[in-house]
């Protein structure tokens, strides 16, 4: 059975590669290639490859966010 890419299902997998996690984060791809083999977000594997749910980048953002100074 084949997943036909449909907008839930493009939702559900909205998977990044190192590229594409460079773009969203504004960073060099060698800064995302880091966080990806540092495991600070988590990872699926395919294969060789290595994909990343945005959910989990917001997530990392949202934890790595500093307060302001008062």
């Amino acid at each position: 059975m084949a997943i036909r890419n449909t907008p839930s299902t493009a939702q559900t997998l909205d998977l990044l590669d190192v590229q594409g996690i460079a773009d969203y984060l504004n960073v060099e791809p060698r800064t995302a290639r880091r966080i990806v083999s540092d495991r600070r977000v988590p990872v699926v594997k395919i294969g060789a490859l290595v994909r990343v749910h945005r959910a989990d980048l917001d997530a990392y953002v949202a934890a790595n966010t500093v307060e302001a100074a008062r």
